[in-house]
């Protein structure tokens, strides 16, 4: 705490069973995968709400809790949940549970959106119909009884979105797009910004042909027949969509609530999972090491690293079976001890990486919310 003068907590682990060195090697490459993946199911439960909610960061913080506490709390405050992840059993064992209890999660999210995304397009296409130009929008609130012809065995009456530049060309000419169309029968039903409405009457017998040669002056022949009843069936229907869209929403969004803890716990067990396996891979048995949770000052992640890097560089020296372990499992050098059981780390020097620190050191990002 001298060192750096920055926050620190005690991150206590329990007593895990060790198990065999190529378990742990192999054990080390698992839990750096599930770290990664975990933390990106963290994201995107941020990224899925804030987009469902529209809520900001502020409002999301007070919602995503960890067992009744905050992000920030839980972490700080972090202690093994041994009632979900029994200390007591093989560390293989306890990765696969929370593996599975994290594969679940992760397929219950894939479908509550796969089935939210469904009605919502079925709510954009609603809302296309009620409130698009007159070329796609619904004619059945538009279309009134008295612009049909009904009850007829030979007429029809056809509804024409027609570009409302093209207005004046219409009016010249669809009693001559095809034979059989009721003279002076087109009629203005309604307009938008884009297009105009009209009714015409045609033969039935001619209908499908007027449609083809009014599609190739440009004007669009809509699929309507007019019907009280289904015009009703329609907006009943569209209800039942905005109904579906709310209540999926609803159930989504509570979800991604409850179950955001059950992620951040998760996570954090394979954090705790990480540091005590780097532990004994590095230091060897029996475990002798003090894991600590450091809160640095903001902005001042690197320089802290830096500050510990230095203070703890007699630790070069010390015993650093993480990587010998990982060089004689790999068969990429010898393994090399000294009589007190500690490895020449520069014989490792070429496995190892840049970022390397005297210490096992394990980021716990915080910053989906601009907090960390």
């Amino acid at each position: 705490n001298r060192v750096i003068g920055g926050e620190l907590y005690d991150f206590v682990l329990p007593q895990f069973k060790i198990g065999t060195l190529d378990t742990l090697v192999r054990l080390s490459d698992d839990l750096g995968k599930y770290d990664s993946s975990y933390e990106n199911t963290m994201s995107k439960f941020v990224d899925t709400l804030r987009g469902l909610t529209g809520d900001n960061n502020r409002s999301l913080q007070s919602q995503l809790l960890v067992e009744d506490k905050s992000v920030d709390q839980y972490i700080r405050t972090f202690s093994w949940d041994n009632s979900k992840y029994r200390a007591d059993r093989a560390l293989p064992e306890i990765i696969s549970q929370i593996a599975e209890r994290m594969g679940a999660v992760d397929a219950a999210l894939k479908t509550k959106m796969t089935q939210y995304n469904a009605i919502k397009n079925s709510l954009a296409t609603v809302k296309r119909r009620q409130t698009g130009n007159l070329s796609v929008r619904s004619l059945g609130g538009v279309v009134k009884p008295e612009h049909c012809i009904q009850d007829s065995d030979y007429l029809r009456t056809a509804f024409v979105a027609v570009p409302r530049p093209l207005a004046r060309e219409w009016n010249n000419s669809y009693e001559r797009l095809t034979d059989m169309v009721v003279p002076r029968s087109s009629q203005l039903v309604a307009e938008d910004a884009e297009y105009k409405l009209y009714a015409v009457v045609v033969f039935k017998r001619v209908f499908d042909e007027f449609t083809n040669k009014a599609r190739d002056a440009r004007f669009i022949v809509r699929d309507f027949v007019y019907d009280q009843e289904a015009v009703e069936r329609d907006r009943l229907s569209a209800m039942e969509v905005v109904e579906q869209e709310q209540e999926l929403l609803d159930n989504i969004t509570e979800w991604l609530r409850g179950s955001f803890g059950d992620v951040v716990a998760a996570w954090m067990h394979i954090k705790a999972l990480r540091v005590f396996v780097e532990s004994i891979l590095r230091y060897g048995i029996p475990p002798d090491f003090l894991p600590i949770l450091v809160r640095p000052p903001p902005k001042n992640a690197d320089k802290i690293k830096q500050q510990l890097a230095e203070f703890y560089a007699y630790l070069e020296t010390s015993t650093r079976a993480s990587d010998r372990a990982r060089a004689k499992s790999s068969g990429k050098a010898k393994t090399s001890t000294s009589d007190s059981g500690a490895f020449d780390m520069h014989e490792f020097s070429n496995i190892l990486s840049s970022d390397y620190m005297p210490f096992v050191f394990f980021d716990v990002p915080w910053t989906f919310l601009d907090e960390e």
